[in-house]
């Protein structure tokens, strides 16, 4: 029960990370471009990364026989969460974009859970994560009516 906690812990902190993150490279991008911005926070992502790495043991077999293709196109995706915060933060609010950005989450991982995809253990969809999903709809729309978001620059 106490591993759960520390993991939920965890994942609320990776939330308050992504909130920051955007944000953070959003007000670089505004004082030195997109370009430098996605970079600098790419090189500190590695940085952060290679020390987690050498902590843990680093183990060199980057490519393991037999490992699908998918597992390595994390990084594709890890472009696209930073380019699109850094664009959509100034144009739709911070927390209207992370709500949106909730919501892409939580329909990609029913989807990635339903049919066990990139290695995932497989977890059918049911009545209860549909009905998770809605709130998380009807949480979106909440924001989007209560939006202050600021005019696109």
């Amino acid at each position: 029960m106490v591993v759960q906690l520390l993991f939920a812990a965890l994942a609320v902190a990776a939330g308050v990370a992504v909130a920051f993150q955007g944000a953070t490279n959003q007000g670089l991008m505004k004082s030195a471009g997109i370009g430098p911005a996605l970079v600098i926070n790419t090189v500190v992502v590695l940085i952060g990364a290679a020390g987690l790495w050498l902590g843990t043991g680093a183990k060199t077999t980057f490519f393991p026989t037999g490992a699908s293709w998918t597992f390595y196109i994390g990084g594709v995706f890890g472009f696209i969460i930073i380019a699109a915060a850094v664009l959509v933060f100034p144009r739709l609010g911070a927390a209207y974009a992370i709500a949106l950005m909730v919501l892409g989450q939580c329909l990609a991982a029913m989807i990635i859970d339903h049919y066990g995809l990139m290695g995932m253990e497989q977890s059918p969809a049911t009545l209860q994560r549909a009905i998770g999903a809605a709130l998380v709809v009807g949480g979106v729309v909440v924001f989007r009516l209560s939006s202050s978001a600021p005019s696109t620059p």
